[in-house]
């Protein structure tokens, strides 16, 4: 009798934790993973397009006549037709339709000849360093002078620094004469792109 007693409480505790188990696992797969906004979103998506599928075949049925079918359309569908070459041909390949870059943007005169401007000034400005720097370039022989050698480093450092402003100068001059290019072409005069 002890036995059965000690075997019917052992029982009752296996399937009161299998239970308990068994019931934390059903809980936490429901409740705690709802469904992700994406499916959500997928859902609705498709129960709109099943509703707007089911009211376009009833619309239809009412009607009593069968959904539209589908056409393809072909090149043989197509009439054969060149344009006129006196005709003006308006389409993708037009000249204001080509892409312009951030400086072709449509500008008035004003802001042309400003632009234009300051790129002269600045022009000008580095043209007057270089001559400065350029003028300041004076070598020496080595064995006449205590530091012959150094100060004729120091002259050769200058000379490249004149040839890389040169550069940079001939850079810069060739866009302004790209920008007065683009003023003249979108149909201002001299006195906007030769100020």
């Amino acid at each position: 009798m002890r036995l059965l007693k000690k075997l019917s409480r052992s029982l009752g505790f296996v399937v009161v934790a299998v239970t308990v188990f068994l019931a934390s696992a059903s809980l936490g797969q429901s409740s705690c993973n709802p469904p992700s906004l994406a499916d959500l979103a997928r859902k609705q998506r498709e129960s709109k397009q099943k509703d707007a599928k089911d009211a376009k075949d009833a619309s239809a049925k009412a009607k009593g006549a069968p959904a539209k079918a589908k056409k393809v359309v072909t090149d043989e569908d197509m009439p054969e037709h060149a344009p006129d070459s006196d005709e003006a041909v308006d389409g993708p390949h037009d000249e204001a339709s080509v892409p312009k870059s951030a400086d072709d943007v449509v500008r008035t005169g004003d802001q042309w000849k400003a632009a234009i401007a300051q790129r002269k000034a600045a022009l000008a400005e580095l043209k007057n360093r270089m001559d400065k720097l350029n003028g300041s370039i004076h070598f020496v022989e080595a064995n006449a002078y205590r530091n012959g050698v150094e100060y004729n480093k120091k002259q050769e450092q200058k000379q490249q620094d004149v040839e890389r402003m040169q550069a940079q100068y001939d850079d810069q001059k060739r866009d302004l004469e790209q920008m007065q290019e683009n003023a003249r072409k979108a149909g201002y005069g001299s006195a906007v792109w030769d100020p």
